[in-house]
């Protein structure tokens, strides 16, 4: 097989077809992502950037807006087409969102109609793994950069939370099933709580990356094992490892969420007790664990919640 076909087997065929990771792309874009968080690391060092609060609420409001983001793609995209049905079902084009019996049927009205006929969220490069997380991670890094060069080091906090809040607007519509999220936050939240209250580790960086995979593991185990079969929609898991934990045994993705527990409240463990790394590099260490976590873990969330 030569280069370009190899190319379009396992990197781009995937995400044409909606078939998810296999192992080449997979491993690829892990090294990539380590290789991009090495050099990260080596500038900060030699820049004497110092990962602080303002970093993490940044990183994390930029999350809110990537995960955001990719649903709105997911709804415009998905067999169920959320965002046009919901628009037809607000009573498209009468006035009638709050008779139709949404009341934020107004907000489909008025917004729907141009991210359809526009094309600008539809499935593409930019709105879907890897090219989203790149253009995440891009934009909140300027932000970063630009909130160093003004003296405002909440700018991107600031700009992340405000572009969130719009997608989230623009969700609003088509949110609907709100007691799978409530067991999904419920349970992540209680995950947190024994972190932060039963072990003793009363600091949020400890308890973020803790919660993050938490959240990631219930999502899929509620999503997949009961949401989608309960409501007719066919989710699965897209990442080989993954996918593999879920049908290993009979938990089904109840295993994926206990070892996605185990897994974190590790690093946690294994980054607390090390001697030989500096402050900065652990908190680095630990945002990414909650990055990880927190990223795909939303986007099941809200994809449940809107039924797309």
């Amino acid at each position: 097989m030569d280069l370009p076909s190899f190319i379009q087997s396992y990197f781009l065929n995937p995400i044409w077809d909606r078939t998810g990771y296999n192992m080449v792309n997979t491993l690829a874009y892990a090294a990539i992502a380590l290789g991009a968080l090495y050099l990260i690391w080596k500038i900060f060092e030699q820049k004497k950037f110092f990962i602080d609060r303002a970093f993490w609420a940044g990183a994390l409001a930029f999350v809110l807006w990537g995960s955001s983001l990719r649903v709105l793609t997911d709804s415009i995209d998905s067999p169920s087409r959320t965002m046009a049905n919901t628009l037809l079902a607000s009573g498209a084009g009468s006035g009638a969102g709050v008779v139709a019996g949404n009341p934020f049927g107004f907000i489909a009205q008025a917004a729907y109609p141009f991210i359809l006929n526009s094309h600008v969220l539809d499935y593409g490069f930019l709105t879907v793994t890897p090219g989203i997380y790149v253009l995440t991670a891009g934009l909140f890094l300027l932000c970063i950069a630009l909130g160093i060069w003004v003296k405002r080091p909440y700018l991107a906090a600031g700009v992340g939370l405000a572009a969130a809040a719009l997608n989230y607007l623009l969700l609003l519509p088509m949110m609907k099933h709100w007691e799978y999220t409530a067991v999904i936050v419920g349970v992540a939240g209680g995950v947190g709580a024994i972190v932060y209250y039963g072990l003793k580790w009363k600091d949020k960086k400890w308890v973020l990356p803790v919660m993050g995979q938490a959240l990631d593991g219930v999502a899929t185990w509620v999503a997949i094992d009961w949401f989608g079969p309960a409501n007719g929609i066919n989710y699965f898991e897209q990442h080989v490892l993954s996918n593999s934990i879920g049908q290993a045994t009979p938990l089904g993705f109840g295993l994926f969420f206990l070892l996605k527990i185990g897994f974190s409240l590790g690093a946690v463990w294994l980054v607390r007790q090390e001697k030989d790394i500096d402050e900065n590099t652990k908190s680095l260490l630990l945002l990414v664990v909650a990055i990880i976590g927190f990223a795909p873990g939303l986007r099941d969330l809200l994809r449940l919640l809107c039924g797309t």
